[in-house]
């Protein structure tokens, strides 16, 4: 069923357009546009943004650690020179599911009570993906056209509990309807999947949370643990096809090498100290003398022998990679850390623990039981580490995930496991006077600044300036 409407819906997103206007307003479309196209281009054009060039490989790998270039080296040095992620989400996915909203209120004959309630999920996903980024976004006021053309900007807890407070009534509306999601290319209308992804979303979200309002979230947890993803054949994710060239993976090898990054020191010497299986799938050897060699995170010069250096691996950017939007790995590790907290999950943190690696593994290929085995032995549980532990390998296992495993970085600030550091500064020095170490957020910008003015100020000192100094309200560390 899921690859019957991959295939109807790809003839819409082939043709369709994706020049939007700018800026929280509701684009002007065709009245009619059906809520299958739209459900379908939303998924596609949102997980484009969050795998997209500029917007992953230049920022969110790099804020991760992952990455660092070798073309361009003042991104990995904080002087970012693409602000397009904001105005993109909310002209492209976000009008897309507005319209689904507006298409159901102009034919109320038409029941659709499970498609709208996909659309709600989506929206919680990528508002929640804005505030984590710029902290007070536009929420409330968003998309509403004329009637709020300069919209205010909500704060960022608020947008937390309006998101999660929304999660949970879909949930009860899938629960409660026959009705088929239809234009669905991530789940292909599977009413049981939305919710599991629904109730993993509540999971991230009331974890990034819990060291601001810990009551709350631990009984988020502990309910959405009950009914979420459970194996790594249920992890979301937009699934790619290289064979169409408008449907590859966003950033890809198939027509050109990928030479514009290398794999950081950080990453490759901490994947060789625990002797890791994934090195070689996110790495690949220097071809020069075919051993791995990272890029120092920040280093200014582009090396002039960038051949000696690894380049990401390929399996990490093929044309068919699939576009992860939450994986049970990441489930795993976040109620891993639930029951080091002494929250009721079902099972122990080392447990979960154990279960967060093999996934990961099984996810990038490593199904060998005995190399799983022997990795999960040389790297322990360690309750009295449990915080760097859990988060060593949680970023390990959100690799390409490169904004969500930048959260994780501010969140938990963790070290290796024996409490050495794990992450540095940049070696060259960071390119914004306010910043160091790692960015909180980013700018707002220059357009939303200009356009929006008066609420764009009076956010900016809401949440104490706009800077990339400043901290997100969840990130206490």
């Amino acid at each position: 069923m899921k690859f019957y409407h991959y295939i109807i819906v790809l003839i819409f997103i082939q043709f369709s357009c994706s020049n939007f206007e700018e800026i929280n307003t509701d684009p002007a479309r065709a009245s009619e546009t059906l809520p299958e196209y739209l459900l379908a281009n939303a998924e596609k054009s949102a997980t484009d943004l969050i795998y997209h060039q500029y917007y992953n490989a230049r920022q969110g790998m790099q804020l991760a650690q992952y990455w660092m270039g070798t073309d361009k080296t003042s991104d990995g040095r904080y002087l970012f020179t693409d602000d397009g992620i904001w105005s993109s989400l909310y002209s492209g996915p976000l009008a897309d599911l507005r319209e689904i909203h507006n298409y159901y209120d102009d034919n109320p004959e038409v029941e659709g009570e499970a498609t709208k309630a996909a659309a709600e999920i989506l929206e919680a996903w990528i508002f929640h993906i804005l505030s984590d980024l710029y902290v007070d976004v536009p929420y409330s006021q968003s998309l509403m056209g004329e009637e709020y053309i300069q919209p205010q900007f909500d704060t960022g807890e608020s947008i937390y509990t309006s998101i999660l407070n929304s999660l949970s009534d879909q949930i009860e509306i899938l629960n409660n309807t026959s009705t088929f999601i239809i234009g669905d290319i991530i789940a292909g209308g599977d009413k049981d999947t939305w919710i599991k992804f629904a109730n993993a979303l509540r999971l991230r979200i009331a974890m990034r949370m819990i060291d601001v309002r810990e009551s709350e979230a631990r009984e988020i947890i502990e309910e959405a643990a009950q009914n979420t993803i459970s194996s790594s054949e249920e992890n979301v994710f937009f699934p790619y096809n290289e064979s169409t060239v408008s449907n590859r993976f966003p950033f890809n090898d198939v027509e050109r090498p990928i030479i514009q990054f290398a794999v950081t020191t950080t990453m490759i010497d901490y994947l060789k100290e625990v002797n890791d299986p994934r090195l070689s799938i996110y790495a690949s050897v220097d071809e020069t003398n075919g051993e791995y060699i990272g890029k120092d995170y920040g280093q200014e010069a582009n090396d002039p022998t960038v051949i000696e250096l690894s380049k990401p691996g390929s399996a990490a950017f093929s044309g068919s990679a699939k576009g992860y939007i939450i994986t049970y790995a990441e489930v795993a590790f976040t109620l891993a850390e639930a029951a080091a907290r002494g929250m009721n999950v079902g099972q122990t943190a080392e447990e979960w623990y154990q279960e967060g690696i093999e996934a990961s593994m099984v996810q990038w290929g490593i199904e060998d039981q005995e190399t799983i085995d022997q990795y999960i032995e040389g790297v322990p549980y360690d309750s009295g580490s449990w915080n760097n532990v859990i988060g060593t390998q949680k970023w390990l296992a959100m690799y390409m995930q490169g904004l969500q495993a930048w959260f994780e970085r501010l969140r938990m600030d963790f070290k290796k496991p024996n409490g050495e550091d794990l992450f540095v500064a940049p070696v060259s020095g960071s390119l914004d006077p306010d910043v160091e170490y790692l960015p909180g957020r980013l700018l707002y910008p220059t357009s939303t600044k200009a356009n929006n003015t008066q609420n764009s100020e009076e956010a900016s000192q809401r949440i104490g300036g706009d800077s990339q100094a400043t901290k997100n309200w969840w990130d206490v560390k």
